[in-house]
């Protein structure tokens, strides 16, 4: 979606309320996702956003009980409307191993992950694996399911679907192994579909296509989608709300509006005058955040981001809050984690 462009959306999909994600090592607890909330509502296109080892990723997966061991959700709820329930289903409470997550996993909420040459198996060709996902969830037999394999390459996009779903991942460029990636996605149309950084390491051609093809089968099946990037251009196209994380901690919430035209948080405005402007007035340097994501195990006291942060001020020395800027009571529209926003 464009910037200014507004749309309302209030059929709740997914809500995360104090969501809490550890990792234990040998030297301590790595919050690797500390305390996060937010909701996507159904058809609604939500982009994270931040820099890497902010806990974007992690907060996906917990999504899905997929935590790599030894992590684990430690605290939080994670309420799934599913089929427009009254009730909702708390994934958290939901064992990582029982049939139920199964079920939801690419049936109900499917994931795209970053390296798609990685994730497809490279023993399989393709339409095996995209048929093996038809099959689990709606139990057709094997001829019906290479069917539907061949159709959802169709739906991609991709060239001779009738040879290309006999050919290995090995024999597929990038952008079509991508497009592999989200027909295995799309083929039980989903309500939600995360998409962790899904045109990493394409040429910009291939990410426009890849882009478009997911706005495409995001209107024609009605999926919501939680975009997770670090890519403000991406996201200033896509997103209709965006969430910004540093350190494992939502800092910034908003619209896209928001985000892009008032953003509140430092580190909101330092990712934003990072971003290459055609036609900007040459300048020396491309204006960069001053030093580096702090160690998840030497986290600074108070504020996350108050080292690097040009206008930090003595309560940085204490955790903020997140402070409503702009809400009407039942949706708080713009909401920012900073001292400097303290009661306004």
């Amino acid at each position: 979606m464009a910037l200014t462009q507004e749309t309302s959306y209030q059929e709740p999909l997914l809500e995360i309320s104090g969501l809490k994600t550890v990792f234990p090592t040998d030297d301590g607890i790595v919050n690797a996702v500390n305390d996060v909330s937010f909701s996507i509502a159904r058809g609604q296109t939500v982009g994270v956003v931040g820099e890497s080892g902010c806990g974007k990723s992690i907060t996906g997966l917990s999504l899905l009980q997929l935590v790599p061991s030894p992590g684990r959700i430690e605290a939080g709820e994670i309420l799934f409307y599913r089929n427009s329930d009254a009730n909702p289903l708390d994934i958290v409470q939901v064992p990582p191993k029982s049939d139920l997550i199964r079920q939801i996993r690419g049936n109900e909420i499917a994931i795209i992950f970053q390296e798609p040459m990685t994730s497809l198996n490279p023993v399989y060709t393709v339409g095996d694996q995209i048929a093996e996902a038809v099959a689990l969830h709606e139990q057709v037999d094997k001829k019906i399911a290479r069917e539907r394999a061949i159709e959802m390459l169709v739906r991609v996009g991709i060239p001779a679907p009738s040879q290309r779903v006999d050919e290995y991942p090995h024999q597929l460029s990038g952008g079509m192994r991508q497009r592999v990636m989200i027909a295995m996605a799309l083929c039980c149309s989903p309500s939600l579909l995360i998409a962790d950084e899904p045109t990493t390491a394409l040429d910009v051609t291939i990410q426009a296509q890849v882009l478009g093809l997911m706005q495409e089968l995001q209107a024609e099946i009605g999926m919501a989608i939680m975009l997770i990037t670090h890519d403000l251009g991406v996201i200033a196209d896509l997103a209709d709300e965006v969430v910004v994380m540093y350190a494992g901690r939502v800092v910034e919430r908003g619209t896209v509006d928001d985000i892009f035209y008032n953003p509140l948080h430092p580190y909101t405005q330092g990712l934003l005058k990072s971003i290459p402007v055609l036609g900007r007035t040459v300048q020396k340097t491309l204006p960069s955040i001053p030093g580096t994501v702090p160690h998840p195990l030497a986290l600074p006291t108070g504020c996350s981001f108050q080292p690097r942060c040009p206008e930090r001020i003595p309560e940085c020395e204490q955790m903020p809050e997140l402070e409503i800027i702009n809400g009407n009571g039942d949706n708080d529209t713009h909401v920012v984690r900073c001292w400097l926003h303290a009661d306004s």
